[in-house]
């Protein structure tokens, strides 16, 4: 469940093409990312219980505004949640889609897919944990905001189970986020230090799912450090105790400290 920053930092930024240079740049390019952090979490909801996760992706982008990816990290809450009957340790993002800018006004654009994969057997008669969202997304400058749908019946385990006696979609759940990341280094004489800020709001499909509707906030700091980002966020939802799970005696969508340390290349 990589919370994409939608390449809205990178895929928005078109080459420039020089009639004047030596060389001509290409019109393809493959980065690279990987990451250890104290703990995952998505939307506000912890994938890892308290432990560390491993993190890593690979990017291809043309210069057309043209992008595809691949992304992966471990994951516990399937086991934790006691709804596997085997594997689910991995979680593998597959997501592509076309950025780009309206004209000369800074404002981008990006739209795609994200299909979220969880590979292992569930526990009979439990929906599925596989999910296809598709998103779309606007920028300017520091500012960016992203909406989210799920196109399939079955979501993170939310759908077609059994509900009040009747299957219960999860097509349609949707999410919005609006992220800010600012370089406020350059107020301290401090280079590469970023501030993000994040707000999301995820409403589910159905009447049996509408009560676990909730929002989640993120405030950070990543500092860039011999070629390294090293970062801190902070993370809390407004989810009511009463409805969201637990886990060991912690509840899922309480707050947390992540630590990280990252790179791409």
């Amino acid at each position: 469940m990589k919370t994409l920053k939608l390449a809205l930092a990178a895929a928005l930024t078109m080459p420039t093409m020089s009639i004047f240079a030596e060389e001509a740049e290409s019109d393809h390019s493959v980065s690279y990312n990987v990451g250890l952090f104290s703990e995952y979490v998505f939307r506000g909801y912890t994938q890892t219980h308290n432990d560390p996760a491993l993190q890593g992706g690979v990017d291809y982008e043309h210069s057309s505004g043209f992008y595809l990816g691949l992304w992966a990290s471990n994951i516990s809450w399937l086991r934790d949640a006691e709804q596997s009957d085997s594997g689910h340790s991995l979680e593998v993002d597959v997501y592509g889609g076309y950025a780009g800018e309206f004209g000369e006004t800074g404002i981008g654009y990006d739209v795609g897919f994200l299909q979220y994969f969880y590979p292992g057997e569930l526990k009979t008669g439990q929906a599925a944990a596989n999910t296809l969202e598709l998103y779309a997304g606007l920028s300017y400058k520091d500012l960016a905001v992203t909406y989210y749908e799920v196109m399939t019946e079955d979501a993170w385990t939310w759908g077609n189970s059994v509900a009040g006696g009747l299957p219960d979609s999860a097509k349609g759940t949707y999410y919005w986020s609006v992220d800010y990341d600012h370089d406020v280094g350059q107020y301290m004489g401090i280079d590469g230090l970023t501030a993000s800020l994040h707000y999301g709001r995820q409403e589910f499909e159905g009447n049996a799912h509408d009560p676990y509707s909730y929002s989640d906030y993120l405030v950070g700091l990543d500092k860039e450090v011999m070629g390294l980002n090293v970062g801190y966020n902070f993370t809390t939802t407004n989810q009511s105790k009463t409805t969201w799970g637990k886990v060991d005696g912690k509840y899922l969508g309480e707050s947390r400290h992540i630590f990280y340390v990252a790179k791409e290349f």
